[in-house]
């Protein structure tokens, strides 16, 4: 029974009921109320009307007169004759008072007249105000309405009138209609059971046949169709239904397909595929990945191993693989073969749950590529772009004495020595190529001795301004009138300030500005150096890579600048060959600011 009433089609039926029994519910309250305000308000009106005519009545024989004092007897009989024929007849109980607060008249206890009444509605009525109220007989428990009116004419009081009236034959009433309307609730719960009982069938009949059909295709039986009753949306569903069977089989056939083709797909890649679970454990191994680790698929399986141990990584609360966003390079020993450089690119899987799955590498053999990556590096040793900056500037004086500057001695004499500074530089930057190509081998190897930075700062921009002037970009400089003696090599802080400024020179618009910042930090005994520009700026995702060698924000514009992509590369490695850091902060289109700081001499310090 219990697993009777979990089915649709008792659901519906209760459900039909619940809204038929809330609906009547609803409006059964509704009726009541309006039934009861109704007559109530009906009788209260009727009570009212008879009361406010009695009264009128009742005027001329309570006012004081000569004649009704000597003749009281026919008075009082006028005023019964006048309640038992107007109120009687309606059940209602009346008292009429005289304005002295005397009972004159009643039709219930004639004991009562004569004697003074104490009742508070009476009093307040004899003031000139009505009152009217609902209470329940202390003698008989039932409800009744009782009224008070002021009898008066020309403003004077002449009396009073008391009503009270029974309200049980109209709650009566109202109880029985209030009885009517829940049989014919009763009434209409059972004909919607039925109904409801009809109308589920209809639609749980041809859903009950999808759900065996529905089991048979889990089974893998896609042989049967449901039966269609109708064209209704029942009926569609049931024609969705079949067709979905139709398209489900085709779609497990296509499936099989495309299994086998991955399959030959896996076998035939050039790089390798591990797939393992998200424990690490390898579960899938295709014939590149045996031949470029040596191992085959059975010796992995068999022996358990992970992704971490086949690899040589470290464990995955070290490395965790799911989290590897960036190729990783390994170098491995292979037994058979020499040392090898591997690419491997992690795939992390997720369920739709969002829980971790399992991973996919990607491994693809890079020592041939690595090897023309060193060539290419001995390559821009030779040819590198450094030379243009000393060049340039050359350039740009020379340009100068023939525009005219020669023919002023002291101009001239101060020209033709920065050239000669510059082309003795460019010789030493020749010179310093080789160094350049043993970065990656040997270091960086510095002679580091004490120097005048203020020199070489005002130097550096001394040889820039021309440049700037070409570039129609103002170069400024922000420096204290005296700063420490540092220990540097400065022929490599003059490449680095070469390479920032030029940067900074090329990458800003026609009218922007390049200042060049130092800032003496006496805790840390070290120069803060920044060069500030106004230029095109550098794109947040490209700051992470903005020093890796031969990266390029724009490439086609760094062509066109002249840049090779080394400047910036060259620059950390040389700051950081004092043991310093550098730093960049850009903002796309508003510009650009590098940071690096030189340390103090031994026992340096600001003047």
């Amino acid at each position: 029974m219990r697993r009777l009433f979990k089915t649709v089609q008792w659901k519906m039926v209760v459900i039909y009921m619940l809204l038929i029994l809330l609906a009547m519910q609803f409006i059964g309250a509704y009726f009541a109320r309006e039934v009861e305000s109704y007559y109530i308000n009906t009788f209260s009106e009727s009570l009212n009307g008879q009361a406010s005519l009695l009264a009128s009545l009742l005027e001329a024989d309570l006012r004081p007169t000569e004649g009704k004092e000597q003749n009281p007897e026919q008075y009082r009989q006028d005023i019964d004759n006048l309640i038992n024929n107007l109120v009687k007849i309606n059940g209602a109980n009346v008292q009429v008072i005289d304005q002295t607060g005397t009972v004159v008249s009643t039709t219930e206890d004639k004991s009562t007249i004569g004697q003074r009444t104490s009742q508070p509605e009476v009093t307040v009525a004899l003031l000139g105000t009505r009152s009217e109220s609902m209470r329940i007989d202390p003698r008989t428990g039932a409800r009744v309405k009782v009224l008070v009116l002021p009898v008066k004419g020309d403003q004077i009081v002449y009396g009073a009138v008391y009503m009270v009236a029974s309200m049980e034959g109209t709650y009566t009433t109202i109880r029985k209609m209030n009885g009517i309307l829940a049989t014919g609730t009763m009434f209409a719960l059972i004909i919607t059971a039925g109904l409801g009982v009809v109308l589920a069938r209809t639609i749980t009949k041809p859903v009950k046949e999808m759900t065996r059909q529905a089991r048979a295709v889990a089974d893998g039986d896609f042989n049967r169709n449901v039966r269609v009753y109708s064209g209704d949306e029942i009926g569609q569903l049931g024609m969705a239904f079949n067709h979905m069977t139709i398209r489900l089989q085709e779609a497990i056939l296509q499936q099989e397909e495309e299994r086998e083709k991955l399959a030959g797909i896996l076998s035939n890649m050039t790089d390798g595929v591990i797939a393992a679970d998200r424990k690490g454990r390898i579960i899938l191994f295709n014939r590149a990945a045996e031949e470029m680790l040596q191992v085959t698929m059975t010796e992995v399986l068999i022996k358990g191993r992970t992704l971490y141990d086949l690899l040589g990584l470290p464990p995955e609360d070290e490395m965790p693989l799911h989290e590897q966003e960036e190729p990783l390079f390994i170098e491995m020993m292979l037994p058979n073969r020499d040392e090898v450089i591997l690419r491997v690119t992690f795939t992390p899987l997720q369920h739709d749950s969002g829980k971790k799955g399992g991973i996919i590498a990607v491994v693809a053999d890079v020592t041939e590529q690595q090897r023309l990556e060193h060539q290419r590096r001995e390559f821009v040793a030779n040819v590198s772009h450094e030379l243009r900056t000393p060049l340039t500037t050359i350039k740009s004086y020379v340009e100068a004495l023939l525009d005219g500057a020669m023919d002023e001695p002291d101009l001239s004499n101060r020209f033709l020595r920065v050239t000669m500074s510059e082309t003795e530089r460019m010789i030493r930057l020749v010179n310093d190529l080789l160094q350049l190509s043993r970065f990656d081998s040997q270091g960086v190897r510095l002679h580091c001795k004490e120097a005048d930075l203020n020199r070489l700062l005002h130097y550096a921009a001394d040889r820039f301004s021309m440049f700037g002037e070409q570039q129609e970009v103002e170069l400024h400089l922000d420096v204290p009138d005296k700063l420490p003696a540092v220990y540097i090599d400065t022929d490599a802080i003059n490449q680095v300030l070469d390479n920032l400024l030029s940067n900074a020179i090329k990458y800003t618009p026609q009218g922007g500005k390049v200042v060049l910042h130092a800032k003496v930090n006496n805790h840390q005994k070290r120069v803060l150096i920044s060069i500030e520009d106004t230029g095109i700026g550098i794109p947040s995702r490209d700051l992470k890579r903005i020093f890796e060698r031969f990266y390029r924000v724009d490439k086609a514009r760094s062509r066109g600048q002249g840049g090779t992509g080394l400047g910036l590369a060259i620059a950390r490695e040389l700051v950081q060959a004092h043991g310093a850091d550098i730093e960049i902060t850009s903002e796309w289109n508003v510009g650009t600011t590098v940071t690096f700081w030189v340390p103090f001499a031994q026992g340096g310090k600001a003047v």
